[in-house]
């Protein structure tokens, strides 16, 4: 029994194998994610949001991956709802609400750090790109807030990667530093455009990514 066990053992890591992290090797992931929020009080509004963005990468050295990843999103908020009392009456009116699409095109690179033959740390690296195009639901005045809007971000991301099998793994990434810029472009010429600029510097454990890549 000793030995029957000790050979499925052997078994077991002839065919889970070590990671594929060696040049000339191809990376293909992606994710898709969906939530939704409904506030309520003196005031209600739902937000329904999803994504879905696929990844690929190359090894151009040992531990060394250099990839892209293409991202679309929607996100949909619901007209917000106010309710209000006056003379034993009771009215609700809905204003505002907007659905917006955005694209997202975003090169990384990323360099392992063995651990383990199971077990890798890695740092990323990304600079991207990203459209996106709002339209309102219900106009909050006089003028419409329809808009575009060009955005840049960057960021570095450590991260550890789990291979269960050699063609598969699990990882853990969380935010160092993270750079975004975006233009607001509005159709409407009697709204002004604007800019937002944001860093932010330190761990965000509140906010890791989970993801699954295929190493072939």
């Amino acid at each position: 029994m000793k030995k029957q066990f000790l050979t499925a053992i052997a078994v077991t890591l002839c065919l889970y194998g070590h990671a594929q992290t060696e040049k000339g090797k191809v990376v293909i992931g992606g994710g898709v994610g969906f939530s939704s929020m409904d506030y309520k009080g003196e005031t209600e509004q739902k937000v329904t949001s999803f994504n879905l963005g696929p990844s690929a990468g190359f090894f151009v050295g040992k531990n060394a991956l250099l990839g892209i990843e293409l991202r679309y999103s929607y996100e949909k908020r619901n007209p917000t709802k106010v309710t209000t009392a006056a003379n034993g009456t009771v009215i609700t009116n809905e204003i505002g609400g907007d659905k917006t699409h955005s694209y997202l095109i975003n090169p990384f690179f990323r360099y392992y750090l063995d651990l383990h033959e199971k077990i890798k740390l890695f740092g990323q690296v990304n600079a991207g790109m990203m459209l996106g195009n709002t339209k309102e639901i219900i106009p909050i005045g006089p003028y419409s807030r329809d808009r575009k809007t060009t955005s840049y971000l960057a960021s570095i991301q450590p991260g550890i990667a789990v291979f269960p099998h050699k063609n598969i793994a699990i990882e853990l990434k969380v935010g160092l530093f993270t750079y975004f810029n975006q233009k607001y472009n509005y159709t409407n010429p009697n709204v002004t455009d604007f800019r937002v600029t944001q860093f932010s510097f330190g761990s965000d454990l509140n906010q890791p990514s989970l993801g699954i890549n295929f190493h072939f």
